[in-house]
Formats: structure tokens, C-alpha cells, sequence
């Protein structure tokens, strides 16, 4: 069986040699532009006085960040928001948060932050943040947040990545960001230490098709800009991997057999070559899925 750690290996030189491509703006639609190559896909809206970021990547990206935050419009963020509390999503807090941001996020993702957690999976010890990075503001359940001319409805889902995944959606430019719900065109990482499931994420795939239509923009937490016909495959390939999992377990395979025999070997070639290959992908969610 693959061990732990050599797992959190594997997958962490991945996430290295993705995030080393570079920070790039582009615009996308009504002043909101995607910032990617710093972690975590984020979106920047241009105010009248300054700039609302979705997700404030790795803290080594951040002069890269700030940047390139300095050319849009009025240059400084004023506004933050955190859609999970994993550190390539909210890397950036405290330097901006010290700059002045106001930081926005569901209630569970200050907890966590402000805590510190394990991941057992990388193996790795994340220190509590700093006060001046953890949301001044949290929500329970959902919200509206007016910048400008733009009205962007957010809204915390159940547990799937995380306990505190919450997407966001630009109504008037119809930009929706689903973090780390959304992967596109690779396995997605899954952080069962943070009470995420596999049966969460695909649940939660099939309620992100019914919130977005065939011209919206959609930005994943990782990978390139999707639509909603890419969501569908997604939502499509996490229910049979779900269903075959499980399968498999019910029938006495071991994780050993179920690599060797790649039973989804149907979505390996689409899925299987970003951060999680096959094999991991099978053993991140063998474990937990034959305790449940």
C-alpha cells in the first residue's frame, strides 16, 4: 500500500511545479479579471475605490500578487474574500489584511485559520494565522456583497473539500467562482481532516450545475477558466467514481487490487494528470470511503 507520506510527497512536488508557472492577469468580463500561476485561481473586481479579490494565493506569490493587484485599477484591495481555509487560497491574508483589507469568510474557515490543523495527508503542521489575516466578518449560511456597480451573491455548501466551502457568484457579469469545489481537468484534492468527503463534492458539483447557466464563466480553484458543460463531466466523473469506489470496497478489494486494475481507468486519461495521479486518487479516498 502507498503510505501516507510518500502520497503527500508526490502530491505536494505537483502542486510546486504548478504553482512555479508564473503569476498572469486576465480579464474577463465587466472589470473582473483572473489572477492564476499563485495557487489557487483568483478572481479581482475593480471598484470605484480600490479591488475586491476572491482567494488571496500562496504567501510566496504574494509580491507577485501585489504586483500585479497594483496595475487594476485603483490598485489597492479593499476587500477580501476567502472561499476555504487552505493556505493556497489564503496565503496572502495577512499582508493585506495588515494593508487594510476587510476579510470576509464563512464562520468555519476563521475557526480553522485561527486554530491551525493538520493535514495528514501532506503531513503537514499548518500554524494558526496571524490576527491581522483572519476575517474581520464571517456568515453562517449565505450573503450579498455590493462593490460597485456589481452584486455578488455568496453561499456556504455542505462539506465536500471542506466544511467551509463557500462559492460566490458575480450576478450582473455572471462570473461564478467555485474555489476548491472545482477542479477542471484534474482529480481534486479532497481534505477529509476537515470533515470533506467524496459523496460531498460530487453532491455538491450536481448543486453548482443548477446555479450556473451556458454563458456563464466559470473559475475553478484550480485549473483553466470552465463552462458548464466542463462542470458536468466533473460532476459526471466524481458520482462514478463515488459509486465505483464503494463498489469495489463492498467486494473485498484491497486498495492494492484496485490500483492494479484501474477501475476508473474510463476517466484516468481526462482526470488523472494534474496534482492527483490515478493511483493516489484511488488511495485519498480508499480509506475513507470504506469507514463510512
Amino acid at each position: 500500500m502507498l503510505r501516507r507520506s510518500f502520497l503527500g510527497t508526490i502530491v505536494s512536488a505537483s502542486l510546486l511545479r504548478a504553482q512555479a508557472a508564473g503569476v498572469k492577469v486576465t480579464p474577463l468580463r465587466d472589470k473582473l479579471n483572473l489572477l492564476s500561476g499563485a495557487g489557487g485561481n483568483i478572481i479581482i473586481q475593480e471598484g470605484p475605490d480600490g479591488l475586491l479579490m476572491i482567494d488571496s494565493g500562496l504567501s510566496d506569490s504574494t509580491a507577485d500578487i501585489l504586483a500585479q493587484t497594483d496595475k487594476i485599477g485603483k490598485g489597492n484591495v479593499t476587500t477580501l474574500f476567502n472561499t476555504h481555509w487552505h493556505t493556497d487560497h489564503t496565503g496572502s491574508n495577512v499582508i493585506l489584511g495588515q494593508k487594510g483589507a476587510k476579510i470576509l469568510a464563512q464562520e468555519n474557515v476563521k475557526t480553522r485559520l485561527a486554530k491551525g490543523q493538520y493535514m495528514a495527508f501532506f503531513k503537514r503542521q499548518v500554524d494558526p494565522m496571524d490576527p491581522e489575516g483572519l476575517p474581520a466578518e464571517t456568515f453562517k449560511d449565505k450573503g450579498k456583497l455590493k462593490f460597485g456597480t456589481e452584486t455578488a451573491h455568496y453561499e456556504h455548501l455542505p462539506p465536500a473539500h471542506t466544511d467551509g466551502d463557500s462559492i460566490i457568484h458575480f450576478h450582473n457579469a455572471n462570473v461564478f467562482h467555485g474555489g476548491d469545489l472545482l477542479f477542471n481537468g484534474m482529480y481534486p484534492f479532497i481534505d477529509y481532516g476537515s470533515a470533506g468527503s467524496l459523496a460531498g463534492m460530487a453532491a455538491n458539483a450536481e448543486r453548482i450545475l443548477k446555479m450556473v447557466d451556458d454563458t456563464t464563466i466559470i473559475i475553478p480553484g484550480h485549473g483553466p477558466v470552465a463552462k458548464k458543460s466542463d462542470v458536468k463531466e466533473y460532476a459526471d466523473m466524481l458520482a462514478a467514481s463515488l459509486d465505483i469506489i464503494t463498489t469495489q470496497i463492498k467486494a473485498g478489494k484491497t486498495l492494492e487490487q484496485m490500483q492494479a486494475e484501474k477501475p476508473l481507468k474510463a476517466y484516468d486519461a481526462k482526470w488523472g494528470n494534474g496534482m492527483l495521479k490515478p493511483d493516489v486518487w484511488l488511495a485519498l479516498n480508499y480509506v475513507k470511503t470504506s469507514a463510512s
